[in-house]
């Protein structure tokens, strides 16, 4: 893209200020029409890829033994088993039984009573009616405690809690679900509360609530929390109040622009995308920043005119930004790669708004600007050293640069090695509970639960036979009950480092069968198993009604269904404790059995599986996305890998945080290495273009490399700041998971500044760079192509290049060039105008010759050390010169041996000319 066409869209709002504001006004317009289709999701399947090949087993589970999701109503009570109390709990249990949706209520007024009854096994509802007094309740209590079918599941071990299971039918997918029922749930449960110690109620409609009052918890916070920030950090280091107001006027456009796209995309707002708006005001407001320095440095430059500070302005940050806000989307979009939904849907939002952004900077920032841009650069000059706090950072920053470069190198590689070693260990969860903090009300109930009765979450395991009644046999019966001693013996490493069970409950229908057993013999625990025979299983079969059992067998008999609650929040300890259970059972069940484990929850735990590789997809796209736009912009490979290098030090140092400190990947924490290459590239990108510009004016790099850092140094330093502030809002949030995004974003904002202003200009004193916006707006008369015989061979991209990899010079009349007995390894080529060469001779001053474009002066000099020049080259009007120094000519080409080697060939062949032609004369002289 030319430089002009940059400029010109750049200073498009500036130069046609109603066009810009109507198109502004006509977008934002349709887009507050999509408002209307904008619709809110935070139900499970967001959570669960789409591409799981569990979802048919799933569903024909669920149709076979009823659904997974299940609301726990918990109640305590230290004088729980009253009368009184026991008649509100049945009223309770009816009510929840009238609200639509709901399949199934458990509860001990469905439990079945398996005792032995002096030799009889009586099989009886534990709770046909109220007891009429104290002692009846007590003895209706004990007999509900001594049941392992009803401890831990319906009732504590101490009988003063009691849990009502409500089983909720979600086939329908309503996505206004989840709050309708937990609202009803809470409207049935409100009165009992002063009645009882404590009541509640947990589960998927009450957690997905949850979800939904904190993320809009979170736009009223952060928000305008970020804004202030983001007013704050511009005001502090631009020292200009009227521009503060411009980031906040392209952050709102872009917002409504983004909420505007989800409606008409069908982007739901959850608890990702809820974040967006801040996103928006802190990443947009760096680009805005970069702007405004260059604005107000154009102020100086171009005295107080504000349109020619805004063409100042575009035409110095113009590119850099277009290309910084095409990365930030990528990165932001290489997150689709997910198999989360949630991700994914997070990832067009992002990536949306960030081309949204650009667009709206475009057309907002020059509008206002030539309204009521500041008329007074508050800056320094453009290469001095900034002052006040950045001034202060930035000297520090040199000292360390310049005076332990080596240093900087060696502990940089030594943490690297460090941080890539803890990023090993990172491992990955996404249980919806996780995403709240510890503290969450939520998480304690859940805790409570798990405490009392046994974990809220569950899963089936299911094993399926070869035909009807195929688990009445006795052998097929046993192998039930081995796969649930596989179960119960599963253990985890506990916060202390001990073991415990894994799972808190484990039934099957071998627990009705293995009870009833040891009840008919007597209450005697040798007999707490399967039985032998087919005739005993046939006959405690009949004792059960169809209704006690339908969760664990099938109408056939020929499938058989286990429920395991648990308190797992760690999705890496979930499924390695699953793979050591389908690894144990599978060697024993014969060909005749299968199995399958399946469950909402495990669906949710698997898609944390998948983070990893999209994350490792994700970076490698980016990576190699970001290399070839630096390679082609810069016309480097080599440029393409010192942009990166700067930019995957913060992403190592990242996951190694991640892997000391004992953060999971989970969906907030997957997208930050992503992001903060798209956004830690941005200053990247800015430095190096910086750069190359300096290379144009400056044959030393050390020199040209230092004037880069101090004059980037107050937009990277500030927006690297107010990212890292920024991003430190989100630490505020209700969801742990962006909180942790919110930090680690933080922390990686401020390794890309270190690792930019210290790791950068180390790096690119080895180099020298050559923009291909520069080589493509470089114009050249045809006669320097045609005539000059420095670049005989080459194409015109290569005469291009090697012009803008020397220096390039402007002289008037008079201005001299190159002085005679001066010493300097220095070759000159007229590009425009003409030069003179003369000669001191005494007292007199001897014109040699005059020489025109594409002519070459001083060759020799440049290619023999110590040798002084023979005359003065002085220019004859406007002149404009290029120059190439020795060292930073073969330091600048070293990485361009093709280019080197014509012009070391052409270079030679102009001092054998001019040697042949030296020869000649004084040949003529002698004779």
């Amino acid at each position: 893209m030319r430089m002009s066409r940059v400029e010109n869209i750049f200073t498009f709002g500036g130069r046609h200020k109603l066009a810009a504001l109507a198109l502004v006004i006509l977008v934002s317009a349709i887009a507050l029409n999509g408002l209307k289709y904008l619709r809110i999701d935070t139900s499970y399947e967001s959570l669960i890829s789409e591409q799981d090949a569990d979802w048919p087993a799933y569903q024909q589970t669920v149709a076979d033994f009823g659904s997974d999701n299940t609301t726990i109503v918990y109640i305590k009570d230290d004088d729980l088993w009253t009368p009184e109390k026991l008649f509100l709990l049945e009223e309770l249990m009816f009510e929840l039984e009238e609200i639509d949706k709901v399949e199934k209520v458990e509860s001990v007024f469905s439990a079945l009573s398996i005792r032995d009854a002096d030799g009889y096994l009586e099989i009886d509802p534990l709770l046909e009616m109220i007891p009429s007094n104290e002692q009846e309740a007590d003895a209706l209590r004990d007999n509900a405690v001594y049941s392992p079918l009803i401890t831990g599941n319906l009732i504590s071990e101490d009988g003063t809690v009691i849990a009502i299971n409500v089983i909720v039918d979600r086939s329908g997918r309503d996505p206004d679900f989840n709050r309708a029922f937990d609202r009803q749930i809470e409207d049935v449960l409100a009165p009992l509360r002063d009645r009882f110690n404590e009541v509640f109620q947990i589960g998927p409609p009450r957690l997905n609530a949850e979800i939904e009052r904190a993320m809009f918890a979170d736009l009223q916070l952060l928000t305008p929390l970020s804004s202030l920030v983001l007013f704050a950090s511009i005001l502090y280091f631009l020292r200009t109040g009227v521009s503060c107001v411009i980031p906040i006027a392209t952050s709102l456009v872009s917002i409504s622009w983004t909420f505007g796209f989800m409606g008409y995309a069908g982007i739901p707002l959850s608890l990702l995308t809820a974040i967006v708006p801040s996103l928006v005001i802190v990443i947009g407001s760096t680009e805005d920043t970069h702007m405004l320095n260059a604005y107000l440095h154009g102020v100086k430059n171009r005295k107080p005119d504000r349109a020619r500070a805004v063409r100042y302005m575009a035409s110095h940050v113009g590119l850099p930004i277009f290309i910084t806000s095409f990365t930030t989307a990528i990165g932001f979009f290489s997150n689709a790669l997910s198999e989360i939904p949630l991700i994914r849907e997070f990832a067009y939002t992002a990536a949306f708004a960030m081309l949204a952004n650009l667009v709206a900077t475009v057309l907002v920032v020059p509008l206002l600007l030539t309204l009521m841009g500041p008329k007074r650069n508050s800056l320094g000059a453009v290469d001095e050293m900034p002052t006040g706090l950045v001034g202060k950072i930035q000297r520090v920053l040199d000292i360390v640069g310049e005076k332990h470069g080596p240093k900087v190198m060696i502990i940089t590689a030594c943490l690297l090695i460090g941080f890539g070693y803890t990023a090993t260990r990172v491992q990955v969860s996404n249980d919806p509970l996780s995403y709240f903090h510890d503290d969450n009300l939520l998480v304690r109930h859940a805790d409570q639960v798990h405490e009392d009765l046994a974990g809220v979450q569950l899963y089936y395991l299911t094993l399926t036979g070869t035909g009807p009644y195929f688990f009445r046999e006795p052998e097929n019966m046993k192998l039930l009950e081995r796969v649930v001693a596989v179960l119960r013996a599963q253990t985890v490493t506990d916060d202390t480092g001990g073991r415990v069970a894994a799972y808190d409950k484990v039934i099957a229908l071998s627990d009705y069968i293995a009870l009833l057993n040891r009840e008919k013999n007597g209450t005697d625990i040798a007999f707490h198993r399967v039985p032998d025979t087919r005739s005993e299983i046939d006959q405690f079969l009949a004792g059960l009604n169809r209704g006690d059992i339908e969760r664990f067998v099938t109408a056939d008999e020929s499938r058989v269904n286990i429920v395991v609650r648990h308190n797992l929040s760690d999705s890496h300890q979930l499924n390695r404790t699953l793979e050591d259970v389908e690894r144990r059972i599978a060697r024993f069940l014969p060909g005749s059995v299968s199995y399958h484990v399946t469950g909402e929850n495990l669906m949710i735990n698997r898609a944390a599986e998948s983070l990893f590789a999209s994350q490792v997809e994700s970076l490698i796209i980016l990576i190699s996305i970001i290399m070839v736009i630096m390679s082609v912009l810069y016309t480097s490979v080599l440029a393409g890998l010192v942009s990166l290098l700067p930019n995957m030090i913060p992403v190592v140092f990242n996951f190694g945080i991640m892997g000391l400190f004992e953060i999971p990947l989970n969906p907030g924490t997957a997208t930050v290495a992503a992001i903060a290459v798209g956004i830690a590239v941005d200053d990247t990108i800015h430095l190096m273009t910086r750069y190359a510009e300096q290379c144009r004016k400056e044959p030393d790099q050390k020199i040209a490399a230092q004037n880069t850092v101090r004059s980037q140094a107050v937009p990277v330093i500030s927006t690297s700041i107010s990212l890292a502030l920024g991003f430190g809002v989100l630490y505020f949030s209700g969801f742990q998971i962006v909180a942790q995004f919110g930090l680690l974003a933080a922390l990686t904002m401020i390794y890309a500044l270190l690792s930019d202003l210290l790791v950068t200009p180390v790096v690119l004193r080895t180099i020298r760079l050559v923009g291909m916006y520069e080589i493509i707006g470089l114009t050249l008369d045809k006669k320097v192509l045609d005539s000059c015989p420095l670049f005989t061979g080459m194409t015109k991209y290569q005469i291009k290049k090697s012009i803008l990899l020397s220096q390039l010079g402007d002289f008037k009349q008079g201005d001299v060039i190159m002085k005679q007995g001066t010493r300097e390894r220095k070759l000159y080529v007229i590009l425009e105008g003409q030069v003179e060469i003369v000669r001191e001779e005494g007292d007199q001053i001897v014109k040699i010759v005059e020489l025109g474009e594409g002519s070459v002066i001083g060759e020799i000099a440049f290619v023999h050390d110590d040798v002084e020049r023979s005359a003065t080259a002085r220019a004859l009007g406007n002149t404009k010169m290029m120059s190439m120094e020795w060292e930073s000519t073969r330091k600048g080409l070293r990485f361009y041996p093709g280019i080197a080697a014509l012009l070391n060939a052409n270079i030679g062949r102009i001092l054998g000319e001019r040697l042949a032609t030296t020869t000649r004369q004084l040949a003529r002289v002698k004779e």
